[in-house]
């Protein structure tokens, strides 16, 4: 998932209109402040990303609505796929984060 900043949390899930910070991160490499409480967040690196509708390796995706991303231009651009897919629907697809 996709986030931003959120006035209520210190971090949300992205919208079309937000600044991208980063993307939840399952397996991070390596992990800061390990101690403190909540989810891993990718700031660099290949990621895995949601991303809902085809995508080709080395377009653009970006965040689109609830941390799930697209490859609609917006202001809010999370990184670039590795990987391509013809699904519809919402998949993982590898992306090198530029945030």
């Amino acid at each position: 998932m996709a986030v931003s900043f959120d006035e209520a949390y210190e971090a949300g899930a992205a919208k079309a209109e937000s600044v991208a910070i980063g993307v939840i991160s399952a397996e991070p490499a390596y992990l800061m402040n390990k101690d403190c409480e909540g989810q891993a967040i990718g700031l660099k690196g290949r990621v895995p990303v949601r991303v809902k509708g085809p995508v080709k390796k080395g377009q653009g995706v970006f965040a689109w609505e609830d941390g799930v991303c697209s490859t609609v231009a917006t202001s809010a651009m999370v990184g670039v796929a590795l990987e391509s897919s013809d699904e519809e629907a919402e998949t993982l697809i590898e992306c090198v984060l530029k945030v």
